[in-house]
């Protein structure tokens, strides 16, 4: 079939048009862009500069992709936004390229945006995440794959959210998330996010080595650093050392259940001696 371009859609100078490419009226494509084949891009749409759609996307009605960065005084540079394969961006989404030149926001093949949620400079999602109406992310945010981040969830700058995490609505987030959990109310670990691992077709084996893991992790009285040592002192599968090289490389300290004080100073400051994180930007993102 051939590309479908509506009499009213706007297409800038140096854009790269795949097979089967369909926009809509009123869209908005600016210079330097690729649509790869079968894109489609909904009314009133506008895909910014420097931004590359994977085959087999669809964008909704009004979103905004690629739009600039929320910084007071950025200075605008060629940076980019970069949309994977079979991802799924509905209407009123806004999703803004990279803070510095050469960088990238990159949202991975087969995700799905919904209403209204938002993706700052600078987040990487992986494969397969979900976005529900309203979730919002700020800057530099990564998200591994497959996670789901509920309605109206907010996202702290920086912030790492591990693979097949979930969030649940209403949810603020202002430290990592390990992989596997469910998280609500304010950076809260409630448990293992178990019926998303079955639905995923993980093993029984695998579940139950990972509820061990919560455990000796979030329901013990000991310190993250003890933890995990314990933890390593033992035998180990994939998914356990997947869990644990992403708290040791934790910076913002992780989301835990536990209330004591020794245990909030400890989750505060990471499993290792380091306290700092980067800083805001200009806009808080």
């Amino acid at each position: 079939m051939a590309v479908t371009i509506h009499p009213t859609a706007s297409l800038g100078t140096r854009v790269r048009l795949g097979t089967d490419v369909c926009i809509g009226a009123g869209a908005v494509v600016e210079d330097d862009v690729v649509l790869e084949d079968r894109v489609a891009i909904g009314p009133h749409a506008v895909v910014g500069r420097f931004t590359t759609v994977g085959a087999g996307s669809r964008i909704g009605l009004a979103a905004l992709v690629g739009g600039e960065p929320q910084i007071v005084g950025w200075t605008p540079v060629d940076s980019c936004t970069v949309i994977g394969a079979g991802t799924t961006i509905r209407e009123y989404v806004s999703i803004h390229r990279a803070k510095a030149a050469g960088d990238s926001t990159v949202v991975g093949s087969g995700c799905y945006l919904m209403a209204s949620s938002h993706v700052a400079h600078d987040c990487r999602l992986g494969e397969g995440v979900t976005l529900v109406n309203g979730a919002l992310l700020a800057g530099h945010v990564e998200v591994g794959d497959h996670a789901f981040i509920s309605g109206n969830c907010v996202v702290h700058q920086f912030v790492r959210i591990g693979r097949r995490a979930m969030v649940r609505g209403l949810t603020a987030v202002g430290k990592d998330v390990v992989p596997f959990v469910i998280v609500d109310q304010t950076n809260a670990v409630r448990g293992l996010n178990k019926v998303g691992l079955r639905r995923a077709g993980m093993a029984p084996t695998v579940i139950k080595a990972l509820d061990r893991l919560f455990r000796d992790l979030f329901r013990s009285s000991r310190p993250v650093r003890d933890a995990l040592a314990a933890i390593e002192d033992g035998p180990m599968i994939d998914e356990v050392r997947e869990v644990v090289a992403f708290v040791r490389a934790s910076k913002r300290g992780i989301c835990s259940t536990y209330s004591s004080p020794a245990r909030r100073m400890q989750s505060q400051a990471g499993p290792t001696s380091e306290t700092g994180h980067p800083g805001p930007d200009d806009d808080g993102h």
